[in-house]
């Protein structure tokens, strides 16, 4: 099973250990349970936005999401104003 979660500011392993196990958004990521999930984080910086309040953040996230339902063919993220910063896979083991 494949999901996809969107995360503002640029989480590291920790931050999203924490997240996961810890915020109500993740709820149906626990109902699976969370031993042995194996989890890929990629950051991505949107050069349109400047500013980096949670309103912002917010935003830049509904504005991925429908853009991904309105273009079938073209990700948010293989767009030419977003950059790919990097990505990080950790496993979870409890």
């Amino acid at each position: 099973m494949n999901m996809l979660l969107y995360e503002s500011g640029h989480p590291d392993e920790y931050d999203m250990r924490e997240l996961l196990k810890t915020e109500e958004r993740y709820a149906e990521v626990r109902s699976f349970g969370l031993n042995g999930l194996s989890v890929q984080v990629q950051h991505y910086r949107f050069l349109g936005g400047s500013s980096r309040d949670w309103l912002a953040e917010r935003e830049h996230i509904a504005l991925i999401e429908a853009y991904n339902e309105m273009t079938p063919g073209e990700l948010f993220p293989e767009r030419d104003d977003v950059e790919h910063l990097e990505c990080f896979v950790f496993q979870i083991d409890e």
